[in-house]
């Protein structure tokens, strides 16, 4: 167990309010470091630690779902801010975004990986392939399939509905960048378009980031 599990405290959490997706993406990016992320579902609560995150930005980025405008697939990306934007890929993975910037953008972010926190047991149910607790849900795709996020999540409003984002306080966001050595930002994972751009951002030293590369 980390020293965030021990002290961990959803009372040190708020719901951020719609302003707070409603900025740039990569300003929203970065800030999701530290945030919390919790399903309510008929199996348990599930939740962790957002570490890293990585921004799709529809009017420069041939990267982001959205570049070519809204189809009926990424329809979720052009609502309101704040919402989940979650797509099927692969064939056998969930990914889950979070809806950026004013609606009619198109803009979102990415949640690459986390540090579970509640439901652990649960979640190696869901990923069996897991070898250690970091690797649960250091991925994309791993995340979506150990909290139980899917299509039933599409569109739903991340401050009202049982998925939800928890923003920390100030002080705890403080000593939780600290503890990890601050933010890198550098490019991001498995594009073949866009694969250039700085987008991606993760806590320096945490064991459940996904991929580590060289600092900007």
């Amino acid at each position: 167990m980390t020293e965030d599990k021990k002290q961990f405290k959803l009372s040190d959490y708020k719901i951020p309010d719609e302003k707070f997706y409603s900025r740039k993406t990569l300003a929203v990016a970065k800030s999701m470091l530290g945030c919390y992320l919790r399903h309510e579902t008929e199996d348990g609560i599930f939740g962790g630690m957002i570490v890293e995150a990585e921004g799709y930005l529809s009017y420069d980025d041939p990267g982001c779902h959205a570049f070519r405008g809204e189809t009926r697939r990424n329809k979720a990306m052009f609502g309101p801010p704040g919402h989940a934007y979650t797509y099927f890929t692969y064939g056998n993975h969930w990914m889950f975004n979070i809806v950026t910037e004013k609606e009619g953008i198109g803009c979102a972010v990415l949640i690459r990986a986390l540090e579970p926190v509640e439901g652990i047991e649960q979640m190696w149910e869901r990923r069996p392939k897991a070898k250690k607790e970091k690797d649960l849900a250091n991925g994309p795709g791993k995340l979506a399939a150990a909290l139980g996020i899917g299509r039933e999540q599409y569109g739903a409003d991340l401050r009202k509905s049982k998925l939800r984002i928890y923003q920390p306080d100030p002080g705890t966001r403080r000593q939780l960048l600290r503890r990890y050595g601050g933010v890198v930002q550098t490019t991001r994972i498995g594009l073949t378009v866009g694969s250039e751009l700085e987008y991606r951002f993760y806590l320096k030293e945490h064991p459940c980031v996904s991929v580590r590369e060289r600092p900007v």
